[in-house]
């Protein structure tokens, strides 16, 4: 039989070394802490004995995202949305703002090209600013978006997002067309 002092004993012992295990971590994650501040307090010490206060604030606000530009092409429309970092919108545009309807909504690289030109035209506060492009359903014409807009935009990050259902190697239904007799 198991001496019930024994039992408890055990029990204790692994429940203190758990215990200290934890303070241990905790005491590991306070240094790194402290550490981490103080390398940050010094960093910016550096920047701004080596630089005016104004090229601080230009090096700080080349790393902040100020506005996000989300181009969607959905199955049925092509949507331009302008947003600061907050996610309020500031511009919102689509294929009907430009007079197009039906199909043509759909058409990316028309649509993309009158994006284009509102971008570089009417948007000019864009131009000096950090920006993250967010992509959805963009497909291969990523590449060719992403190339145009690095002329004209500062673009920081990049995201690219598909919501469309993916079959698998699987082909898509044949559309079967209906035969009608003639009378």
């Amino acid at each position: 039989m198991v001496n019930k002092y024994n039992f408890k004993k055990s029990h204790m012992s692994t429940f203190l070394k758990i215990i200290k295990l934890k303070k241990k971590y905790l005491k590991e994650l306070k240094n790194k802490l402290s550490f981490l501040k103080f390398n940050k307090e010094n960093a910016l010490k550096s920047l701004s004995v080596n630089n005016k206060s104004k090229n601080l604030k230009n090096y700080l606000n080349n790393f902040i995202i100020t506005y996000i530009v989300s181009i969607v092409f959905s199955q049925t429309n092509t949507l331009l949305h302008i947003m600061n970092y907050s996610g309020q919108s500031k511009f919102f545009y689509s294929a009907g703002s430009f007079n197009y309807s039906g199909k043509i909504k759909k058409a990316r690289s028309i649509i993309f090209k009158k994006f284009y030109r509102l971008l570089i035209s009417k948007l000019k506060f864009l131009k000096n600013k950090p920006i993250s492009l967010h992509l959805t359903n963009v497909g291969s014409n990523k590449f060719w978006i992403i190339k145009k807009l690095k002329k004209r935009l500062f673009i920081r990050a990049i995201k690219n997002f598909s919501s469309y259902p993916y079959n698998g190697c699987r082909k898509k239904k044949v559309v079967r067309k209906k035969i009608r007799k003639k009378k």
